[in-house]
């Protein structure tokens, strides 16, 4: 079992790997990063730190690279946990997580209090399924970040059209909501002893 974890677990972190520096160079196409995506009004381009000057991931321009497809995976990430969270509150799936165990789907409770009933082989799984993404599906060289070749769901666009680029500041600005909405998910069933989304009850939920 311990080899298992280490295994799964080293895998999956190589979501937190260096982005090369080779691709980000293309992909920029030597734009300033505070005329890239992203930078939308009132606020634009947000750096407060320097990051994008002082990081250590090269020039100014392969930091915000790096940075920006943090942003985008954890965006994409806190996305799907806020819309898992909302459904999970009404929905459950059928039938059993764990037969061995005699756990059913509907046993494991929303938010914080998952983390503790699912059984340890459960993270196992989705660790060593984050891992596999992680290292059999890459970045495309020359492109933005966070684009892996699949469109956007599944629609691909040409580079650089309105189109394309209104979708793409449309995702990066709902992911910086989803980040903020799901922390602020975890704060609430905290500050509420456990209650999750005790916040609708004000709309009579």
């Amino acid at each position: 079992m311990r080899a298992v974890l280490a295994i799964a677990f080293a895998a999956s972190a190589a979501a937190f790997s260096p982005v090369t520096k080779t691709a980000s160079k293309s992909a920029l196409n030597a734009l300033a990063p505070k005329d890239e995506l992203g930078a939308i009004p009132p606020i634009g381009f947000f750096d407060p730190l320097g990051l994008c000057k002082n990081g250590p991931y090269g020039s100014e321009e392969d930091n915000f690279y790096h940075y920006r497809g943090v942003e985008v995976k954890h965006g994409r990430i806190a996305m799907a946990a806020t819309l898992g969270m909302l459904t999970q509150q009404n929905y459950h799936f059928e039938g059993y997580l764990s037969p061995s165990a005699d756990l059913k789907f509907a046993d494991i409770p929303n938010g914080l209090g998952a983390l503790s009933a699912v059984p340890l082989i459960g993270w196992v799984q989705m660790a060593v399924v984050i891992g596999a993404h992680e290292v059999l599906i890459k970045q495309r060289e020359g492109k933005k970040p966070g684009d892996f070749g699949t469109g956007y769901f599944g629609v691909s666009m040409d580079d650089q059209s309105a189109k394309q680029i209104r979708a793409l500041n449309i995702e990066i600005s709902n992911g910086r909501l989803a980040m903020l909405g799901i922390l602020g998910m975890f704060a609430s069933e905290i500050v509420h002893n456990g209650e999750v989304l005790a916040e609708t009850k004000v709309f009579g939920s």
